[in-house]
């Protein structure tokens, strides 16, 4: 939104770099694609692998920088997403733009994506793991001009030398695209059509998998439907694993969860990922 925004003011160069996978925003033509020299290496260390990917994407995003400032391209600020090491080496090529992070994440290994359940217990190495991952995210601290992040939460999540740096700022809610409509209704796989005002539980991710509660919501979901006998349950995800890991005796989450609980399946649809 603020590409589409930025890119029509009068006098304004929005220019914006991803992988050679990324979608691109209709109507905007500024984006230059890259694609990685090489993969990460196979048998690297477990703990390195993360910091590996991160130099070969900023390496390569630096040869794009590189171009453009041939090209007579020079930034007053750069925004970025850090997590995967693109930024690294911005302030090499254009030690004077104002570089800005976008702060999703720190790892922890208690209490937030690891040692958030006791049916998953972290172990020493995971522990470890997480904390070289870290090595990333506290260099992207140190280098960056100013840091945001959308909520207070996730400002905590990071280490308390850093907070000055990072602004809470809430990504804010389309509010003319997203809220009630009396009329609408929604066609199920199977076939059900459902309107609102219908008894309707919605859980949605980007995949199933405990990472997002998948497992506690569909020990919910069993409760819930032996309780009300007409809710419907729309379910939006894939069978993918984002993050952690795949389940050891099932191809996906979905299906372990099934054999584990008792549904009633012309009231549980799965509509698979969704735009």
């Amino acid at each position: 939104h603020l590409v589409k925004a930025w890119s029509q003011r009068p006098g304004w160069d929005v220019r914006a770099i991803g992988r050679d996978t990324a979608p691109g925003l209709p109507g905007f033509n500024g984006l230059t694609r890259y694609k990685l020299a090489r993969n990460p290496h196979s048998d690297q260390h477990p703990y390195l692998r993360t910091m590996e990917s991160a130099v070969l994407h900023g390496q390569q995003v630096a040869r794009v920088l590189l171009d453009m400032k041939r090209r007579g391209f020079t930034p007053e600020t750069v925004l970025a997403h850090p997590g995967w090491g693109e930024s690294l080496y911005v302030k090499d090529v254009f030690p004077d733009a104002r570089l800005v992070h976008y702060c999703e994440w720190y790892y922890n290994a208690h209490g937030a994506d690891m040692g958030f359940d006791t049916e998953f217990p972290t172990t020493f190495d995971d522990r470890a793991r997480i904390r070289t991952w870290n090595a990333l995210h506290a260099l992207n601290l140190t280098h960056c001009d100013a840091a945001v992040t959308p909520t207070h939460w996730q400002k905590s999540r990071h280490p308390e030398i850093f907070h000055p740096k990072i602004t809470v700022q809430h990504e804010g809610i389309d509010t003319e695209g997203l809220g009630p409509d009396p009329n609408a209704t929604i066609a199920t796989p199977s076939g059900v059509t459902l309107k609102a005002g219908d008894p309707v539980v919605t859980y949605v991710a980007r995949n199933l998998e405990p990472y997002r509660g998948f497992h506690v919501f569909m020990r919910a979901l069993e409760k819930l439907q032996h309780k009300h006998k007409t809710v419907h349950a729309l379910i939006v995800g894939g069978d993918n694993v984002s993050y952690g890991k795949r389940p050891k005796d099932a191809q996906n989450w979905r299906e372990k969860m099934l054999r584990e609980v008792k549904l009633d399946a012309t009231r549980t649809h799965f509509m698979g990922k969704l735009p």
